[in-house]
């Protein structure tokens, strides 16, 4: 079974319905559209977001996406159908050859990083609505649920109605949410429900934003930084701030970093650890090390380099499948194949990694 662990949807054409807030206190931030027209050009207005104008302004890639600029011969914007238009995403499935696709919503942050109630409402809708929005190819596509780590009184209630409600198989973990890091006592009942029910936390990279990364202003700096100054926190703070230690039984994912980002990392918390296990990393029971071999797994990118590195030192157990389809930078069409042609790496390892390591991680036997 091959599984694609990192694809999106392009929610953003369905706003007012992916984010209906009628009926709760929220009603007020249901998007509103302004431009109608033909799928791939819905626009709407809404108050939703949670980056600064001048970040978002900065990280704006849209001309990838649109029609009229014809980047690169327009296949990039073309085949952005596949995030609205199941039809169309089944036939590019069908051309990688993929058995089952996991489903990120692009805009990620809104859900998962508004404050308060208005968050958790957003995650609700997003999760009642996106299990609507497959019906028919629950065979093919599994939204990942999303959890409200702007509220996170509400997480451990929301991951309980992804998945014994919805049968959802995975559920986001924001990287941070403003000050609040992972290892913060305020996650711990969400953990605790998240070992209980055995369900596997995707760490996706928070969209571009944040401290370090908005400091820049080109898309290119930000894009650089975005995806491993968002999972570098958030992997220091589970391994570090003994969340691995105090919930040894946590199944966390990371995304678009690379099998390679966790390596260094690895070999930096162990040598501290050396230093100040007496002290301030006496919590830990472990080396950092092999908290990570036990409870981390990553995606990889079917041409990276020193993938073989990754296995030896990660384990080929722990490296999983990533189109990011249909994004402007997927190796889509050639997610699959990339890996099947690699000589550098065992069939075995290949096996694991196109599905095999998915499924044991989602607990998937069809």
């Amino acid at each position: 079974m091959i599984i694609d662990l990192d694809s999106h949807l392009r929610e953003n054409e369905y706003m007012d319905e992916v984010f209906n807030l009628e009926g709760t206190p929220y009603a007020q931030y249901t998007p509103v559209p302004i431009e109608g027209g033909a799928p791939g050009r819905q626009r709407f207005r809404h108050s939703l977001g949670t980056r600064s104008a001048r970040s978002g302004a900065a990280y704006n890639h849209n001309y990838m996406y649109d029609p009229k600029e014809n980047w690169r011969g327009g296949e990039i914007a073309e085949r952005q159908q596949g995030g609205w238009d199941l039809e169309r995403r089944l036939e590019d499935f069908k051309i990688e050859g993929f058995d089952r696709q996991m489903l990120f919503p692009t805009g990620i942050i809104i859900p998962t990083q508004n404050i308060g109630g208005l968050g958790a409402a957003l995650s609700r809708s997003y999760n009642d609505w996106v299990v609507r929005f497959v019906r028919g190819y629950e065979d093919k596509f599994w939204p990942i649920g999303m959890v409200p780590a702007g509220c996170p009184d509400a997480m451990a209630d929301e991951l309980r109605h992804c998945v014994n409600d919805l049968g959802m198989k995975a559920v986001a973990l924001a990287c941070y949410v403003g000050p609040r890091n992972l290892d913060d006592p305020a996650y711990f009942r969400f953990y605790e429900t998240a070992e209980e029910l055995g369900t596997p936390l995707f760490c996706h990279p928070n969209g571009g934003g944040g401290e370090i990364i908005d400091r820049f202003d080109t898309f290119f700096q930000m894009h650089i930084l975005g995806r491993p100054m968002h999972c570098t926190p958030a992997l220091i703070a589970l391994v570090a701030g003994g969340v691995f230690e105090r919930f040894p039984g946590l199944k966390v994912a990371f995304f678009e970093c690379s099998a390679e980002w966790p390596l260094y990392w690895m070999h930096r918390m162990d040598d501290d650890y050396d230093w100040v296990n007496d002290r301030s990393a006496s919590h830990l029971k472990m080396l950092p090390s092999e908290y990570i071999k036990r409870n981390v797994w990553v995606t990889c990118e079917p041409d990276e380099t020193r993938l073989p590195w990754a296995i030896e030192e990660l384990g080929a157990d722990r490296i999983c499948l990533a189109s990011d389809y249909p994004h402007f930078d997927s190796e889509f069409p050639h997610t699959v194949s990339a890996i099947k042609d690699r000589t550098d790496i065992t069939e075995e390892a290949k096996e694991m990694i196109l599905g095999g390591n998915a499924a044991r991680l989602l607990n998937a036997t069809r």
